[in-house]
């Protein structure tokens, strides 16, 4: 039986154990827009000390480890780093973890795809499956990438996971969204905006070693940073 906290039980987890920040880990197709615009929100965390996930795409291990050291007071969902991302561990930390029903993910996927979406997904999420030789190799992209996560929760010192049906007790939840056309729609009439304005508290020399680092050690020759 899984168990899963609610959005009550996340919100009152964060005084009683003085939780600073929120790294919520998802995967595509997993609802994480939704959970990162909304929940964040309902958590209390300011617009600006929220990171949605764009904010992490294509960029390497070593930028995201030091974005959680030199940043304070966030929310940031990333759906990559599955290899590494037990290594961002903080004591004033909680990683949540996004679970979705693996046949909603997959029918969403799909439904992408035809979109012209996500054609490399499976080929992306499959190149991790060596990292974990234990698990069953049969198993879906959503099931294994779930299963990921029931292997490393024991390495972060907070850990929940929420399911994303549970997200409902949220404003603006929507149960059916087959009239979704966008990728980052949430509601009938409200597609999100991405707009990647947030301050980031890096000066130059770590902005030239994150594209250096980027540049030579690429997601083709070392998908374990990525």
């Amino acid at each position: 039986m899984i168990k899963f906290a609610s959005c009550k039980d996340v919100k009152e987890y964060l005084p009683l154990n003085k939780i600073k920040n929120i790294v919520l880990l998802s995967q595509a197709r997993s609802g994480s827009t939704f959970a990162t615009h909304n929940l964040s929100k309902y958590l209390g965390f300011k617009v600006e000390d929220v990171y949605p996930e764009e904010y992490f795409l294509n960029r390497h291990f070593s930028y995201v480890k030091s974005f959680t050291k030199k940043h304070k007071n966030f929310f940031i969902n990333i759906n990559e780093f599955f290899y590494r991302r037990s290594q961002l561990n903080r004591s004033d930390t909680l990683f949540l973890y996004l679970y979705r029903d693996p046949d909603q993910i997959m029918n969403s996927y799909e439904k992408a795809k035809k979109n012209g979406y996500y054609q490399s997904w499976n080929e992306f999420y499959g190149r991790y499956r060596v990292f974990f030789p234990d698990i069953d190799k049969k198993l879906n992209t959503p099931c294994f990438n779930h299963e990921i996560w029931n292997k490393q929760k024991k390495f972060f010192t907070h850990s929940m996971m929420i399911n994303f049906d549970d997200l409902r007790e949220l404003p603006g939840f929507k149960d059916k969204r087959d009239n979704f056309k966008n990728l980052k729609q949430i509601d009938d009439n409200k597609i999100i905006s991405i707009n990647l304005n947030n301050i980031l508290n890096f000066n130059i020399f770590e902005k030239v070693y994150f594209f250096l680092r980027r540049k030579l050690e690429s997601r083709k020759k070392n998908i374990r940073n990525y």
